[in-house]
């Protein structure tokens, strides 16, 4: 019994092997290092040790090599480079630039922390090297910075590796059942999957529709989903994008299309007709488990006032502008709520929810609405 518990004890404290291994493709051609260069140690490093882990955000490994003398070495032959990893990556070979050699790491969506190492011909190894991993948002409250030190990448186009994202969007430009661009070629519906500073506070989906290219005739909708227990994520699979929401909920859309063709929320087209005071908001209906909040605007933000003085509908929100709509998905109750509870009326950017935890929304739900957050 006393061997059995000290076989599982040291079972238990191996580390798992590195199982995923990334070359170039030109690995097993011949090395163009020279014969006398010869790598005697390895060192590396992340320029973003801790990653959101959402199918768009990617950082580098940078890797230093040296000699027997503790030289940098910079001639070495990047394709004798091989990355091992503990998960599975998107992971492109290594280059030489400046002195060091880099590539860059693209975590799965959802990924665990990812352990790595560098060898060089397989003769030298690396320490291991980890990159911590989150879906989580990484704060609650805003701290108001430098909106240029993120992305917000459209999803199929390429993006910036230099920043971090803080949100990404999906357009659907027709010709399809949603966006009739035969008939309006400026009509569109596009949907932005916003995470400011990737925290908690302001944690939300804007889709606006515009049925031409008058600025003023864009009819806004935002939504905000609770519980809020990760960031957008998104994933491109054969032929959709599956984005999953902050309470876990799925939108799938048709990768080519942008149409909604399942997950939470129904899809109808644009509403193009002439009177622009008639027409409906996004036709986006909510067939979830969660909480949502949603509030309108035609042409302007929507915490702010509006122009018309129609309340919002409380079916699913997409008629009127004055007022929030707050639909519990698991109970079938609505309430609806003045914006000011939720946003000061200032025309400000970013305008700041007013609730940054879960906690305090819960409350005021409570209080306001009677009904609190769902647990799942």
């Amino acid at each position: 019994m006393r061997y059995l518990a000290l076989f599982l004890l040291i079972a238990c404290s191996q580390t798992p092997p590195l199982k995923f291994k990334y070359t170039s493709s030109k690995r097993y051609l011949a090395s163009l290092t020279r014969e006398e260069v010869v790598v005697k140690r390895i060192e590396g490093e992340l320029k973003h040790p801790q990653i959101l882990a959402t199918g768009m955000d990617s950082t580098f490994l940078i890797v230093k090599l040296f000699d027997d003398q503790g030289r940098l070495l910079t001639d070495v032959d990047p394709s004798d480079l091989t990355l091992s990893t503990s998960e599975d990556v998107e992971a492109k070979p290594f280059v030489l630039k400046q002195g060091v050699y880099k590539s860059e790491i693209l975590p799965r969506v959802k990924s665990r922390n990812i352990r790595m190492r560098v060898d060089w011909q397989e003769k030298v190894v690396s320490k291991e090297i980890v990159l911590k991993t989150t879906i989580a948002p990484v704060k609650d409250e805003l701290q108001l910075l430098n909106q240029h030190s993120f992305q917000h990448p459209r999803v199929g186009d390429g993006m910036n590796t230099n920043h971090p994202t803080d949100g990404f969007s999906i357009e659907n430009s027709g010709d399809n059942r949603i966006v009739d661009a035969t008939r309006n070629p400026y009509s569109q519906r596009v949907f932005n999957f916003d995470y400011p500073e990737q925290a908690r506070q302001n944690l939300s989906l804007e889709v606006y529709d515009a049925p031409n290219d008058t600025v003023s005739h864009t009819m806004h909708s935002i939504f905000w989903f609770f519980p809020r227990k990760n960031v957008h994520l998104v994933e491109q699979r054969g032929s959709t994008i599956d984005v999953t929401l902050p309470n876990g909920e799925k939108m799938v859309f048709h990768k080519d299309s942008k149409e909604i063709i399942d997950g939470v929320f129904t899809e109808g087209p644009v509403d193009v007709s002439k009177d622009r005071f008639k027409r409906k908001y996004p036709d986006l209906k909510y067939q979830g488990r969660g909480v949502v909040l949603r509030v309108n605007a035609r042409g302007q933000s929507p915490q702010l006032g509006q122009f018309e003085n129609t309340k919002i509908d409380m079916e699913y929100g997409t008629v009127g502008s004055a007022e929030v709509l707050i639909m519990n998905g698991q109970t079938g109750q609505k309430c609806r709520r003045p914006k000011k509870d939720f946003w000061l009326p200032l025309d400000v950017n970013p305008i700041e929810f007013k609730f940054p935890t879960d906690e305090e929304f819960d409350v005021y739900l409570r209080n306001n609405c009677g009904f609190g957050l769902p647990k799942f």
